[in-house]
């Protein structure tokens, strides 16, 4: 059974089925078949990290930082212990809220392209550093940050939502702002994923300032707002990102993980 035909297939309109059972396996295949080619995009995953210097305390951790090393003891008879100096990577700390429309356009094909996007976040992300929020009319929180999730289950709570309802900008960035508001330390990004015609809700510009830094990726494919979209990013003193074609979303979104 071809996974990827059952992604685009199960939030389609006119997709039903009594027996759960049934649907839940063809979530599971359809969620397999988009993590790999989410692997295949990604390529090896290397966590982005820093290196930070400080005073060797043990010789199995880090690296001899060797000029630095070099400097302390010259012209001493004997090093002093605090003159051995290490290199020690670091795991580069952020927290991220990815935003992603969910409404009726985005069902069917639309919607896997949205979780293959997703999972690409996923992947790049560590593990309870990346929350989740789907809207339509409403915001869910699909995946908190801090809650430690795998790529594939992120793609599963995806696939399984109805992709129905209107666009509710502004509650989706108020909750993602709340959740990002959560991150105790480092840096904090919000990512929102829209077209930016907000068919209901109020006026979303004043949540951009919940967010230290919020990008704006524009789809492009249908009805366009760009003034707004250009509004919350600057509201959010990120960037906006344009997405052509919907085909495109799964790879943008990896060039922005590689930045963040």
């Amino acid at each position: 059974m071809d996974g990827w035909k059952l992604a685009e297939t199960v939030s389609e309109l006119g997709y039903e089925t009594t027996n759960p059972a049934i649907r839940e396996e063809a979530v599971r295949l359809a969620a397999w078949a988009v993590l790999r080619r989410a692997c295949r995009l990604v390529g090896p995953l290397r966590l982005s990290r820093r290196k930070r210097r400080e005073v060797m305390r043990e010789s199995f951790r880090g690296e001899l930082e060797v000029e630095l090393t070099l400097d302390n003891i010259l012209g001493k008879e004997m090093p002093e212990p605090h003159d051995w100096m290490a290199v020690l990577p670091e795991e580069h700390a952020r927290a991220v809220c990815l935003m992603m429309d969910v409404s009726l356009s985005m069902s069917g094909r639309n919607l896997a392209l949205a979780a293959l996007a997703c999972a690409v976040l996923a992947l790049k992300i560590p593990p309870g550093d990346l929350a989740l929020v789907a809207f339509d009319s409403v915001a869910r929180r699909l995946v908190a940050l801090g809650e430690k999730v795998s790529a594939e289950e992120v793609i599963r709570r995806i696939l399984r939502l109805p992709a129905r309802g209107y666009t509710n900008l502004k509650d989706a960035l108020q909750t993602g702002g709340k959740e990002l508001s959560r991150a105790r330390s480092g840096k904090r990004v919000g990512v929102l994923v829209t077209d930016g015609v907000a068919t209901v809700g109020e006026d979303p510009l004043s949540e951009t300032r919940r967010f230290p830094r919020l990008h704006v990726l524009m789809t492009e494919d249908g009805k366009t707002n760009e003034v707004l979209c250009r509004k919350m990013a600057s509201g959010g003193q990120g960037q906006l990102l344009r997405i052509r074609r919907l085909e495109e979303m799964p790879a943008r979104l990896l060039e922005l993980a590689n930045r963040l």
